[in-house]
């Protein structure tokens, strides 16, 4: 039985950047690893692998869920059309973090210069609104209105 979303990993080229952005929605650098081949590179399927694995714990989650940054040495190139916001792109689409107040939080997130993809929107009883986080990816907040 699945219990809950534990991480999502994202391949970033600016680890300093994505700390950054995600500390703005209060996670936090919990742990930090070098991979330099070895065991957690075979089980990620790439051998030869170095990277830095940072892990962002989101302040007061329960249960714990976590963003884990790989920050490659040599980075491999991104999408073919070189922007990851294009939702018409199989596999990987978009985050979506749960917020308390939309509006607060969009209005402090512009402030610190995040750029917003979409207008507000309601939809099954939640307000959304897309945001573009760290290396292009969109990130969805969303707030419920009426809790289920």
């Amino acid at each position: 039985m699945i219990r809950n979303p534990d991480h999502v990993t994202l391949a970033v080229a600016d680890a300093d950047a994505a700390i950054a952005f995600f500390g703005l929605l209060d996670f936090h650098v919990s742990h930090v690893a070098r991979i330099e081949g070895g065991e957690p590179a075979h089980y990620m399927g790439m051998d030869a692998m170095q990277a830095d694995h940072i892990t962002l714990a989101l302040d007061g989650s329960d249960p714990r869920f976590e963003i884990q940054l790989l920050h490659f040495d040599e980075p491999v190139p991104g999408t073919p059309d070189g922007d990851p916001t294009n939702h018409r792109l199989l596999g990987f689409n978009h985050l979506a973090l749960r917020v308390d107040d939309l509006a607060a939080t969009t209005a402090r997130l512009e402030a610190e210069g995040v750029a917003m993809l979409s207008d507000e929107m309601d939809y099954i009883s939640r307000r959304l609104r897309f945001l573009r986080g760290p290396e292009g990816i969109t990130i969805e907040l969303v707030e419920w209105v009426d809790a289920p």
